[in-house]
């Protein structure tokens, strides 16, 4: 069975994608599996596309050529795109540290006038997949939401946007299938396996 290394150090992540590599085929294993001597990698890019190609390439090599990478912004439309790319910072008002219910008040606060219907939002996403022969194989996709005037269920811890984020709980199920059927429609792995006799 190959492997392939995801570059994340979170366990929800890993925990996200873990079947949609197995189906595949693959032993899926983060960070947290293995002993990388590596620098945190510093986000430069400006897009999530580059920081997922980024963290992708970082850690690609001969012991794990088959490496994958990934980042998100969040664009709120009546905030003309914020947070953006750097999300939990929201553009460098906070600190990598800063609490969810800090975060969470700062996004109620900004958008206590703006009125149902126009509170639209989107995730943008991006993957990056190398392959044992070093070439990068990249997708990017959106996912539309609406943010709620007030929280409509509790924070899940490390995204405060979840309290009030309309639809369904993101539970980890839904995620899994969700991440699923976007591989499906990407269809990269399967071509990829065939030809390196997967």
């Amino acid at each position: 069975m190959p492997k392939i290394l995801f570059a994340t150090h979170n366990p929800w992540k890993g925990a996200q994608f873990r079947p949609t590599f197995s189906a595949h085929g693959f032993e899926m294993l983060t960070l947290e599996d293995v002993s990388l001597e590596i620098q945190p990698l510093e986000e430069i890019g400006q897009t999530p596309l580059e920081n997922a190609r980024l963290k992708a390439r970082q850690v690609h090599s001969l012991e794990y050529p088959w490496t994958f990478g990934d980042d998100a912004g969040l664009e709120i439309d009546a905030l003309h795109g914020e947070p953006g790319l750097q999300t939990r910072r929201w553009g460098g008002v906070f600190k990598d540290d800063v609490d969810d219910q800090t975060w969470l008040a700062y996004l109620l606060d900004r958008m206590k006038d703006v009125p149902p219907g126009q509170r639209t939002a989107r995730f943008l996403s991006a993957w990056a997949l190398i392959d044992p022969d070093g070439n990068e194989h990249v997708h990017t996709m959106y996912w539309p939401f609406e943010i709620a005037n007030h929280p409509i269920r509790p924070i899940r811890p490390g995204s405060p946007i979840s309290a009030v984020r309309i639809g369904p709980e993101d539970d980890l199920r839904r995620r899994q299938i969700e991440i699923g059927q976007e591989w499906q429609r990407w269809d990269i792995l399967g071509e990829l396996l065939t030809k390196y006799g997967g």
